[in-house]
């Protein structure tokens, strides 16, 4: 009994000292921005999340976010306040999520939002309930994380749902056809621009032109072969004379360790040695980025790096390639058709469970050769959106 009573006095406390750092703005309406999804999915939002400012001046905007980005928008100004939260912790363990409800129940925030189009039953929607604020805010969503059982009663946690349209949309023009909706102004799609936020410690500064190559991705299915990874290093290597940074999650090293010693060039392992920050000013400074669909491509898009990204068919046209209509340096995408495409990675095609998926593995090392030197040409015209 002590120890709860312990942990309840300790937690009040805490919530105490947090929302009097806020104390002087009590009397501007208080935002919550719900954003829980991946780093690729957050940086895509980034174009659209700045438009909050504009929609509520003067109001004190908290973002709740996943701790996989929040060191990264903790260094951005378009909230005042950001709450990370753990999502493993949060699923997994009962008090970790009562005490994280708890504290969004006290906020006592005006307005809730959660713009995110593929929804998640257990996580955002539970915390926009949690927040008790009279306005609560979310998108109509689809069916893509949640059963059309559990969306009947979600949906009845929000105060008014922003409608999306059932056409097929790359993630930035959903993102802006929820601002558009919600503001009642249209809002056009553009490339998120991420500016330079720190400055990299000694260890990480690399002299000369350089490449990063990301060869990891969240399912073993996703990820090209290492070994055509160590072909387009070779390569690239022996014509441009360029050092190769390979980067990652630490759970990846080995992979990355794996195409260095298959490349037998001038390689760096930085696999689980970059926080968030670190690696975007990493890959603002690399000359090309090579990548499975991974968030990788979207930091380089948003820093303005030229890229090319091995490309499946599981989420084809909602994540990449990017649209016609917005201009920058976008994603070049190394992509085999097939016509199982769209199947939400859940392949149909016979395949060795042990590797990739046949829409991955059956992109060819002379493709990404292709596309790398291609991005690397002087010639490649950024206006087109071909750069």
């Amino acid at each position: 009994m002590r120890l709860i009573i312990n942990t309840f006095s300790l937690l009040f406390r805490k919530l105490l000292r947090y929302f009097s750092s806020i104390s002087d703005y009590r009397n501007n309406p208080k935002i919550l921005l719900v954003r829980l999804d991946a780093i690729g999915d957050f940086v895509l939002w980034l174009d659209s999340a700045k438009e909050f400012r504009r929609l509520y001046p003067g109001s004190i905007i908290t973002l709740c976010c996943n701790t996989a980005w929040s060191e990264l928008a903790a260094l951005l100004p378009y909230w005042d306040e950001v709450l990370p939260i753990d999502l493993h912790r949060f699923n997994e363990q009962l008090l970790y999520r009562w005490k994280f409800l708890l504290t969004i129940r006290v906020a006592d925030f005006d307005v809730a939002i959660q713009p995110t189009f593929s929804r998640n039953f257990r996580e955002g929607d539970w915390i926009i309930l949690a927040s008790r604020a009279s306005q609560r805010i979310g998108s109509t969503g689809n069916l893509s994380n949640i059963s059309k059982e559990k969306k009947a009663v979600a949906d009845r946690r929000y105060t008014h749902l922003v409608p999306a349209s059932n056409l097929p949309l790359m993630e930035l023009e959903r993102n802006a056809e929820f601002i558009s909706n919600l503001s009642g102004n249209a809002f056009k799609a553009e490339l998120p621009k991420l500016q330079q936020l720190i400055t990299l410690p000694d260890n990480l500064k690399f002299f000369g032109e350089y490449i990063i190559i990301f060869p990891g991705a969240s399912w073993q299915g996703r990820q090209w072969p290492a070994a055509f990874f160590a072909a387009v290093i070779a390569h690239l290597h022996k014509s441009h004379g360029l050092q190769t940074l390979l980067c990652g999650s630490s759970t990846e090293r080995a992979l990355c360790q794996i195409v260095a010693d298959t490349a037998r060039v001038a390689t760096v392992n930085l696999a689980g040695k970059t926080t968030l920050p670190e690696l975007l000013e990493l890959i603002r400074g690399a000359r090309l980025l090579i990548s499975n669909d991974t968030s990788a491509v979207h930091i380089a898009a948003a820093a303005g790096v030229r890229s090319v990204c091995i490309l499946g068919g599981g989420h084809y046209g909602r994540f990449l390639p990017y649209p016609e209509t917005v201009y920058g340096i976008k994603p070049l995408v190394a992509v085999k058709k097939m016509p199982c495409f769209d199947c939400n990675w859940q392949c149909s095609q016979e395949y060795d469970q042990s590797g990739a998926v046949p829409c991955i593995s059956s992109i060819s090392i002379e493709e990404v050769i292709h596309l790398a030197e291609q991005a690397l040409s002087k010639s490649v015209k950024i206006l087109t959106g071909t750069a």
